[in-house]
């Protein structure tokens, strides 16, 4: 599973007269320096209602640039890399750029374990600003093979054969593991950001029809909070 997350960048206009901002972005490893050249995102910025001078913000849907091994290590600190950017300005008809600025993106780990055995997937639910966005990921449960951990799944789609065959023996590996079992998980953002986030449980595909269900972890009925 490779993490996907969403996070939202903002520039307040500094002049008047200013028509669009057009955002140019691009992740590089923390040794490497961007290159404009290749291949990198664009994200027009849409200026927000009622501000003055006009703040203008975008989402972006950012995939670390880093091999598979690296993401899913949990060491501490975890992983980190940088999303480099400036801005195209369109300010009466003529266009000029901003200087270049790298943000370090880090991650950090997230573990529950479940004494009793019963859960059999684990979603980390988690915003990078006050839960006006939210991010999804599916935890890992340790001493899994990779073919058996969750992947995402949009809610139309429906399992074929195949995934019902997985999805059973996926709960038989589960009912061998001992316990308690561990889930883990990864928040992605900019550093020093505060996260908030929530850990939802469920069963699926137990033996026993009335323990299917799930709830949402808290604390005192609210969301975790860390710094990243």
């Amino acid at each position: 599973m490779v993490p996907l997350f969403v996070f939202r960048q903002e520039w307040r206009d500094s002049e008047e007269g200013i028509e669009t901002v057009l955002l140019h972005w691009v992740t590089t490893r923390l040794e490497q320096e961007p290159n404009w050249r290749r291949s990198h995102h664009m994200t027009v910025m849409v200026p927000q209602l009622a501000t003055y001078p006009a703040l203008r913000s975008c989402p972006l849907w950012v995939m670390p640039p880093l091999p598979r091994q690296q993401l899913l290590a949990r060491d501490s600190p975890g992983p980190r890399f940088l999303l480099h950017s400036f801005c195209e300005v369109v300010q009466r008809g003529r266009t000029w750029t901003t200087e270049t600025t790298s943000q370090a993106i880090a991650s950090a780990n997230v573990t529950h374990s479940d004494h009793s055995g019963e859960y059999t997937h684990a979603c980390l639910y988690y915003s990078l600003d006050r839960l006006a966005s939210v991010n999804r990921a599916p935890m890992v449960l340790q001493g899994l093979p990779a073919r058996y951990q969750p992947t995402p799944a949009t809610p139309e789609s429906e399992a074929n054969g195949t995934e019902y065959g997985v999805s059973a023996r996926r709960s038989q590996l589960i009912a061998r593991l001992p316990l308690p079992h561990l889930f883990h998980g990864q928040i992605w953002g900019p550093v020093g950001t505060p996260a908030l986030y929530s850990i939802y449980l469920n069963r699926r595909g137990m033996y026993n029809p009335f323990s299917e269900g799930g709830f949402w972890l808290l604390r005192d009925g609210n969301p975790w909070e860390v710094q990243l």
